[in-house]
């Protein structure tokens, strides 16, 4: 029995593909203009605008916290599932002989036989993307903190500082889309560490997985209620 298939070495580079190629789309090609996160981040310069003209800033500081919280939830998740592979990879080499190991794996409904070492070349790449996660969303987290700190440093507006208060926003509106655009990338590797779950029953459903996670990805992005609300086209 070989360690990996062909059909294993074609999942794999079709995954890279295909979240590669999405990932172009979203932010280098035309379609880059007109997806949700690019709706989101006119509604940041929007609200940075707002901001600057009332002197109580407390609403803007509570739904920073509040996005920072869920960037933190998140991060922490991540970590908790790379800790569970974690303690999972290795030990199928306790289980004794391929043959005792495959003998395991026949439960598992629609599984195909492997190498144990192959099997956990597997974890360590789901590992590999929680991880990416994690770092993703921890950037993201941080970035949302030096967006408050930078509210915090909003000048009053008066006629004399109309110009550098405009400013100061949009540099706010800009590192607060930069944080939400971590946290966006973060999402996105949660779903592709589901499809890669895919690869432990064999790569067909491996493809399968990470087809339908990119046509999610894609729905939501520009064809969901929400993106159609956000860029109104719908009240």
């Amino acid at each position: 029995m070989s360690a990996f298939s062909y059909l294993d070495i074609f999942a794999f580079i079709f995954f890279l593909l295909a979240i590669s190629g999405y990932s172009w789309l979203t932010q280098y090609s035309p379609l880059s203009q007109s997806n949700i996160s690019k709706n989101v981040q006119d509604e940041r310069v929007a609200w940075m605008n707002a901001m600057i003209e009332r002197e109580n800033r407390m609403v803007d500081m509570l739904i920073l916290t509040n996005l920072s919280h869920g960037n933190a939830f998140f991060a922490s998740t991540a970590i908790v599932i790379a800790g569970a592979f974690a303690t999972v990879l290795g030990s199928a080499s306790n289980l004794g002989t391929d043959n005792q190991f495959n003998t395991v794996l026949e439960n598992i409904p629609f599984s195909t036989p492997t190498e144990p070492y192959v099997f956990n070349a597997k974890l360590l790449f789901i590992m590999i993307i929680f991880l990416t996660a994690f770092f993703k969303f921890a950037w993201a987290f941080r970035l949302t903190h030096y967006a408050s700190i930078m509210i915090g440093a909003t000048p009053v507006k008066t006629e004399e500082n109309i110009e550098m208060c405009k400013a100061h926003a949009s540099r706010v509106a800009n590192l607060s889309g930069l944080a939400g655009y971590h946290s966006n990338g973060g999402l996105h590797t949660y779903y592709y560490g589901i499809a890669a779950c895919g690869w432990f029953f064999n790569p067909l459903i491996f493809m399968l997985a990470t087809t339908l996670i990119i046509a999610i990805l894609y729905r939501r992005e520009y064809k969901s209620k929400g993106h159609a609300i956000l860029s109104h086209k719908t009240k």
